[in-house]
């Protein structure tokens, strides 16, 4: 079944595969971004501690040899010391030894005019024994700048400090993040595609299992599903085949017994229309006659199989309110007084209060109650007028009255089909509907040609 693709997003959204997949990939994002910060911190201070640790011994092993040099006036060994520890430090933004008035006695640019070297505020970093460590901007170049006392006899002598450019941390900083960041969205990918084919094989047998499912909504009972696997989802399959063969075996014999039930029905039926019939010496085989005619009728109509089928079954019960009209009646070979008449005439009412005690038989009510109705509106037992007449109980009327003008009774002969045609044809439109009269004579005699007639003249189905 293709459905309209507005009802795909909702249908996308609501369906296992996706709130799996999306509950999944949104744990391994959170996830993924708490690594990714964690590991970046953690990175980024030890870039940091590299640089402290580096500085740091930059400044203390440089202190005694600058001390030794403070204290023998040798400045040009503080020279060639300060040259040669910048030189082999790309980093370092510079490099100068002070005595201990902060006087400059050696820099890495000679060509500086500066005396005193100022030591300026800045955020203090830490303090690693006796080495101070100050984040500062230093002629334009944001540092880290390193001061190391150079002692004697726990005197103060001098200062080695030296600036390390924080543009290389920052450089391998982000260079590490941009690494960090290939392997997280490498690893979202992977993570990603691993969701797709967990989601896939989870939700693939359940999927199996819902088409199955709907098969048997459908009536498709014959669902054998493949087992893929021997774990929860393979046993959940292998029940579910267990399940769909006993609700084939049940719905086939669910099936029979409905047959059979409907047969036995049907015979009911028939046997209390013959048994109320025979109730008549005159008028046997009376109601299966009407249903032949009406059957026919019904057919030219347009009625379909289950319409023609209680078409049948309320012509084999159209007369069952005659049960309670006495034999003497029904039986009486000379002409009805108006009290015998009355009685006659409530038989369609007697029919309509019996067959209401049993809900299966309501459906025939209509047929049963007003199949002595006239199109005119002249009939009984409400008097309904047109096609407010129940189409069913209009046919009845027709195939009703044709056969009990073609039946012989002891007080009269039965007429034969001209002549009961004839009477039929002048009734159209005030007893019957002039479109069902039409329909009747144009296929009567295919009707007697299907049936046999009786010597005393009533057919015999």
């Amino acid at each position: 079944m293709r459905y309209a693709p507005r009802n795909f997003l909702p249908r996308l959204f609501h369906s296992l595969g996706f709130k799996m997949t999306l509950f999944i990939f949104v744990l391994i994002l959170f996830a993924t971004y708490g690594v990714t910060l964690a590991v970046t911190r953690i990175m980024d201070n030890v870039l940091l501690q590299s640089l402290l640790r580096r500085g740091s011994v930059i400044v203390q092993t440089a202190s005694g040899p600058a001390g030794f040099s403070i204290l023998n006036q040798d400045r040009l060994t503080l020279d060639n010391l300060t040259t040669q520890i910048k030189s082999s430090q790309p980093d370092m933004a510079y490099m100068a030894i002070l005595d201990y008035q902060q006087h400059i006695l050696a820099h890495d640019n000679l060509e500086t005019s500066v005396d005193r070297f100022s030591f300026l505020p800045g955020d203090p970093i830490s303090t690693n024994n006796s080495t101070s460590i100050v984040s500062l901007i230093r002629n334009g170049v944001a540092c880290y700048e390193f001061r190391q006392p150079i002692l004697f006899a726990n005197q103060t002598v001098g200062y080695v400090v030296i600036g390390m450019d924080t543009t290389d941390l920052i450089s391998a900083k982000e260079l590490a993040r941009s690494q960090v960041l290939k392997i997280v969205l490498l690893t979202l990918v992977v993570a990603l595609s691993g969701v797709f084919a967990l989601v896939s094989l989870l939700t693939k047998p359940i999927k199996r299992l819902a088409g199955g499912m709907e098969q048997v909504c459908r009536g498709d009972e014959r669902v054998q599903l493949p087992v893929t696997s021997a774990d929860e989802l393979g046993l959940l399959t292998r029940r579910f085949n267990f399940m769909a063969e006993q609700i084939e075996s049940q719905r086939h014999g669910l099936q029979l017994s409905a047959i059979e039930l409907e047969a036995s029905y049907n015979d009911i039926v028939r046997i209390l229309a013959a048994t109320l019939d025979a109730r008549d010496n005159y008028t046997f085989g009376h109601s299966t006659r009407v249903a032949h005619f009406a059957r026919g009728i019904g057919r030219q109509v347009g009625l379909d199989a289950p319409a023609l089928h209680e078409l049948e079954m309320a012509c084999l019960l159209h007369d069952i309110g005659k049960i309670k009209v006495p034999d003497a009646i029904l039986n009486k070979t000379t002409g009805l007084n108006q009290q015998e008449y009355q009685q006659i005439m409530s038989h369609p009412v007697h029919g309509s209060e019996i067959l209401s005690l049993s809900a299966s038989l309501h459906k025939y009510i209509p047929a049963v109650r007003h199949h002595h109705e006239r199109y005119d509106g002249k009939g009984y037992p409400d008097g309904l007028q047109g096609n407010d007449i129940p189409l069913c109980a209009q046919i009845i009327a027709l195939a009703d009255t044709y056969d009990a003008m073609t039946s012989s009774r002891p007080y009269r002969t039965g007429r034969d089909d001209a002549a009961a045609a004839a009477e039929i044809d002048t009734c159209r439109g005030n007893q019957f509907a002039p479109h069902l009269v039409d329909i009747f004579l144009s296929i009567r005699h295919e009707l007697l040609a299907s049936a046999d007639i009786s010597a005393e003249g009533g057919m015999q189905l």
